[in-house]
């Protein structure tokens, strides 16, 4: 068969011959095909495993910083780099592995974390803290402080959000299906929690490790939430007729849920974790899952509406 004619698998890209089994207008081998279709464990039920999972972990590093107590040197900027990598890590399996579709390949995934990740390091922090230097004045007062985190450090995060999916995959043949808007947006947002995360735990030496764990946990899941929703509408935008204010809508809903979130942890850093910023820390995780739990019907819905088209 020419080159140029060749079908292949959308998944493992092994060349196939008719009959071809599609779904979605996607080709698939028979092994593919398979999984695709088999039988899986109930979303709503895995989303609960992974978020039990994930408080099992701040429970367990938690307990084991009350036997050690404060760190220090090394000690500390390993538990940082832990604490940075481990939950971002564990959410980028999670939500990767929500694409059964059509799995996105693991060097674009993989390109986009790490742009939003550089580009958190590089622009947004220079952009929050040297030039807008929030950390000086927006503590004086709450309104000053929920407007900077709002307007200032939710909107520069969510820029490199829409910056990072729409250089790097927006406009590929890669980004063919809903779910995609999700996926990658995520990632960007993981990519910006990894980051500040590292130097949240790092600016907190001795950082008391209870709720620094918990701290970490809740921003990797809030990020990428918020990286997700934004996705969400900017695969709404590409796949149907949506108005031009549709994609801007999406970044300042986006925006919102993350300022408010930032706005809600503050008191974390803030405190330099003296003291039990609990009440802090429960609000932000009541956003964060909000969030999250929004997000997941999306995702199931993303996925609902490529099977119903495709007549399955």
């Amino acid at each position: 068969m020419p080159e140029k004619n060749r079908i292949e698998c959308c998944i493992c890209h092994e060349p196939l011959t008719p009959p071809y089994q599609t779904l979605g207008g996607r080709a698939y081998c028979a092994r593919c095909y398979e999984a695709v279709n088999r039988p899986r464990v109930g979303f709503w039920r895995a989303t609960a495993m992974q978020i039990i999972g994930m408080a099992a972990l701040a429970a367990v590093v938690a307990y084991l910083a009350d036997r050690i107590g404060p760190l220090s040197g090394p000690a500390l900027l390993v538990a940082g780099v832990l604490l940075a990598v481990i939950p971002s890590a564990l959410w980028v399996v999670f939500f990767y592995q929500q694409d059964r579709l059509e799995p996105e390949p693991k060097q674009r995934v993989a390109a986009v974390f790490l742009l939003a990740a550089l580009l958190a390091d590089v622009f947004a922090r220079r952009i929050i803290y040297d030039w807008f230097r929030v950390s000086e004045w927006a503590p004086r007062t709450t309104s000053n402080s929920l407007l900077a985190s709002i307007l200032i450090i939710g909107a520069t995060y969510q820029a490199i959000v829409y910056v990072a999916v729409r250089l790097l995959v927006y406009d590929t043949a890669e980004f063919d299906e809903r779910i995609d808007g999700i996926i990658y947006g995520t990632m960007a947002g993981l990519g910006i929690a990894m980051v500040s995360n590292l130097y949240f735990v790092l600016a907190n030496d001795g950082v008391a490790l209870g709720p620094g764990v918990i701290a970490t946990v809740t921003t990797a899941l809030a990020a990428a939430s918020f990286g997700g929703l934004q996705g969400w509408f900017m695969a709404e935008a590409r796949f149907e007729h949506k108005p031009v204010w549709w994609v801007p809508l999406g970044y300042v809903v986006a925006t919102v849920f993350n300022g408010v979130f930032s706005w809600l942890i503050s008191e974390v850093s803030a405190v330099g974790l003296q003291v039990a910023p609990w009440r802090s820390l429960l609000m932000g995780l009541i956003v964060a899952l909000g969030a999250f739990l929004t997000l997941a019907a999306l995702m199931r819905r993303s996925t609902a509406v490529t099977l119903r088209r495709a007549g399955r």
